[in-house]
């Protein structure tokens, strides 16, 4: 178990600060979010190079902190080639979703697919991003809060009040005009937070950085090959990492926000390649950290080791080897990567629900200042739920590598999104009806996988459980399914439909 350690009162002074400018920048915002475009797009008024902190700040996140340093020290970098495909997203991104997205200029991701396929893709689609980011939240907060539980030495459950309700008060309050600005402050943060601790490593190292190179290739660390053979392979992870980053990039209302928030498309394009530039280094960076503290803690042993779990080491180095101050610095970086994912995931989640259910289905003639004040009234529920489903995740002690589960989680709730969106963009043939049974075929597809792979199933049909695949392979699988079954029956029909296709796929722009 993480020992209790208390913090310094340079500590404490760092964090309260840190803590004040991001509730001032949320007070700031107020102003400037009192319309709808306000609130949900900043007033489509942001410098690129902001939201490029900004969306690299969200898809950071705590995991990258304290997950990915736990999967190096534990085993070593067969997750690093996933993480590069970031870069083909990025690439995607430019090529194809940015440019449809500030076009169109949309207020929702989802808006598109109800141009393109009808009003039952939209909320689908909506659908899904609610349940994978409810349950996202709930994940990050509840990491984020073991590791500040081990500082504090209070219960778990008041530090998930008191961090969900900041987030949540400074987001409801600013929109996302605080989302972003707050989310710039928060990845110099991170990205500070995390330099600070390679030099502490080396430092106390008799070798110094040499001996973590030479220690992690003799213990073959730095090896890309899965050393969890039983469980996952290589290939696993880049393709379903492929796939998360391609739909969080063009299926996902926190991306598209960003591309919308851009005061020029030129300055969206620059977002996304800052992101790219940015967060490729900064998981790369941390991925190393997890090989030398794995070197530091068998160079200079600690007891406590025997106690720890994997994602709690780091968090156990920055209590005891860090000095007053710079302890505190590197847990505002901790802080500043659940931060930035929390309020970003909250805003969009309230964005969504008020424009492709509320404003799209019971209330459409409203004013501007209208819709503001229903999205943070949706806000403050969403805050309320991101707590409550982090509570129950601490009560059924959730074990397990969180970056798996995020993976895998979206997956499931992405039941071959993306695929959707590319039938939209890529084709002209596919129409409402194919891409309506192909979604549903594969949604019972991922149903009858996730049973066929229960425990369960184990147990009563252990022969049929066997022939699956990992759960982590779903999202590729369900996407390759919607996209062959719902083009396949586009050929079966004729194409003269009457829907207008101007500016909604790559040939007709």
């Amino acid at each position: 178990m993480l020992a209790t350690i208390a913090l310094r009162w340079q500590d404490l002074v760092v964090i309260g600060i840190s803590l004040c400018a991001v509730l001032a920048i949320g007070a700031l915002s107020a102003q400037r979010s009192k319309s709808a475009e306000g609130y949900f797009l900043a007033g489509r008024s942001i410098p690129g190079w902001v939201l490029g902190f900004s969306m690299m700040s969200t898809i950071v996140s705590s995991m990258t902190f304290l997950a990915l340093p736990a999967t190096t020290y534990e085993f070593n970098w067969w997750q690093f080639p996933g993480n590069s495909t970031y870069i083909i997203a990025v690439v995607a991104a430019l090529v194809l979703f940015v440019p449809f997205y500030r076009k169109a200029k949309l207020s929702s991701a989802y808006e598109y697919l109800e141009l393109r396929f009808g009003t039952w893709a939209r909320l689908y689609a909506a659908i899904c991003f609610l349940m994978f980011h409810v349950v996202r939240m709930g994940i990050i907060l509840y990491v984020v809060g073991l590791a500040v539980q081990a500082s504090v030495g209070s219960g778990l459950i008041p530090i998930l009040l008191i961090l969900g309700t900041l987030v949540a008060v400074y987001t409801i309050v600013g929109g996302l005009q605080a989302v972003i600005w707050t989310d710039l402050f928060q990845g110099i943060a991170l990205i500070g937070g995390g330099l600070v601790c390679l030099p502490i490593i080396t430092s106390q190292l008799p070798e110094g950085f040499g001996q973590i190179i030479e220690v992690g290739r003799a213990e073959n660390k730095f090896s890309w090959i899965s050393s969890q053979a039983d469980q996952q392979s290589t290939w696993a992870v880049i393709c379903s990492k492929i796939v998360m980053y391609l739909m969080m990039v063009g299926t996902d209302q926190t991306s598209v926000q960003r591309y919308s928030a851009a005061r020029t498309d030129k300055e969206a394009r620059h977002a996304v390649v800052l992101a790219g530039v940015l967060a490729v280094p900064v998981w790369t960076y941390f991925f190393f950290i997890g090989t030398a503290l794995y070197v530091f803690y068998k160079v200079i042993p600690d007891p406590a080791m025997a106690e720890l779990k994997t994602d709690q080491i780091f968090a156990h180095f920055i209590l005891t080897q860090l000095p007053g101050g710079l302890t505190g610095l590197v847990i505002v970086g901790l802080l500043a990567a659940a931060l930035s994912t929390l309020d970003s995931s909250i805003n969009a989640c309230a964005a969504t629900v008020t424009n492709d259910f509320y404003r799209r289905l019971w209330s459409s003639d409203r004013s501007s200042r209208h819709y503001a004040n229903v999205g943070k009234l949706v806000s403050i529920f969403f805050g309320v739920i991101m707590i409550g489903t982090a509570t129950v995740i601490h009560i059924m002690r959730a074990r397990g590598a969180v970056e798996d589960l995020q993976t895998v989680l979206l997956s499931i709730f992405g039941g071959g999104l993306l695929s959707l969106f590319l039938l939209g963009f890529l084709t002209r043939r596919v129409h409402s009806r194919p891409a309506c049974i192909a979604t549903c075929v594969t949604v019972l597809t991922v149903v009858i996988w996730l049973l066929v792979n229960s425990s369960l199933a184990e147990t009563l049909i252990p022969s049929v459980s066997q022939l699956l695949p990992d759960n982590i392979w779903i999202g590729v699988f369900s996407n390759i399914i919607l996209f062959s079954i719902a083009y396949g029956l586009s050929w079966l029909q004729k194409i003269d439909s009457p829907k207008d296709l101007t500016g909604l796929t790559i040939w007709t722009r």
